[in-house]
């Protein structure tokens, strides 16, 4: 009989004691559910949306080294050249009742073991290339100067201004007209005292005036645009075609100087400061062997009788 007790004891005492860790056991939470980031192909490749937001993100960028023998810019340079450089460049876009609303952002960074004779601590030079918004056709912000960018640049070689073209990086407010069959016009107000030339002159108390138009069937273009340096008060005007031939693709670039004995802002010369004169051209072609594979060349001439050649693969 004590020993049924016992027993009976026993198992009451551990129905309790399992009753009370039942009732202190913690619950787990449910795992929150997944959330992928969602691709956005409204405006291209590589873009995804924020999550959370209904605005559109592309990341993107390039590592790149550079070596040669002598300085392209410099004269009867010599010596080993270096250059090693990463570009990073961050796209949003989002969609409004006025069209897309975008935002670019790319910054440069070079180290070059010669920089530090230019001023720049470290031999690392630290560049902020683009910063603009555009919406509607406008474009405000820092960019390359229609000048430069809207006629197409001087050809896919690393060293095309040697024989310098117009000027780049720059603040503007700028409207591009689109016609939707090949055709665009713009027209640039830009910051006169922005001068990555070294170019001499007077105050900047005006904004300098671009304006241009342009034709592009896919195979062949045409553009025409000119510039107004207001503190110089002179300017210059190019003219540009250019072709696509499946693989191949050729260019040629003229430019007309209103003032052949000084040099503006969108007539600089050459590397060493030397006016084009009344003149200069550029002429180069392009050979695409696979997607990431091409060579290309490019050769200019001025009216003082400046020569440069390069290339690249």
């Amino acid at each position: 009989m004590n020993i049924k007790s016992l027993l009976l004891g026993s198992a009451a005492a551990l129905a309790a004691v399992s009753g009370a860790q039942a009732a202190d056991a913690i619950v787990a939470a449910e795992p929150e559910p997944m959330e992928y980031v969602r691709v956005c192909d409204a405006f291209g490749t590589g873009y995804f949306y924020i999550p959370g937001t209904e605005t559109c993100l592309k990341i993107g960028g390039y590592v790149r080294f550079d070596a040669g023998y002598a300085d392209a810019y410099t004269p009867n340079s010599d010596g080993l050249y270096t250059n090693s450089r990463a570009h990073i460049s961050l796209d949003t876009a989002s969609d409004t009742e006025w069209g897309a609303l975008k935002t670019r952002i790319v910054a440069r960074f070079d180290y070059n073991p010669h920089n530090s004779a230019a001023g720049f601590e470290e031999n690392t030079r630290t560049r902020l290339i683009e910063a603009n918004i555009t919406w509607g056709g406008f474009l405000v912000g820092l960019a390359d100067s229609q000048y430069s960018s809207f006629s197409g640049y001087a050809g896919d070689v690393i060293n095309d201004d040697v024989i310098s073209y117009g000027p780049f990086e720059l603040n503007q407010v700028t409207y591009t007209f689109d016609g939707g069959n090949g055709f665009k016009a713009v027209v640039s107000l830009e910051d006169d005292g922005t001068n990555d030339n070294d170019i001499p002159g007077g105050a900047s108390d005006w904004p300098d005036a671009v304006a241009g138009i342009k034709y592009d069937s896919g195979t062949f273009a045409a553009s025409l645009v000119g510039g107004y340096d207001e503190s110089q008060e002179e300017g210059a005007i190019k003219a540009r075609i250019s072709g696509t031939f499946g693989a191949f693709s050729a260019f040629l670039l003229g430019g007309w100087n209103t003032d052949g004995d000084t040099t503006n802002k969108y007539a600089p010369g050459d590397s060493v400061g030397t006016s084009w004169g009344d003149w200069a051209v550029w002429g180069g072609a392009g050979y695409k062997f696979t997607d990431k594979v091409a060579a290309n060349v490019q050769l200019s001439y001025t009216d003082n009788e400046t020569f440069a050649a390069t290339g690249n693969v």
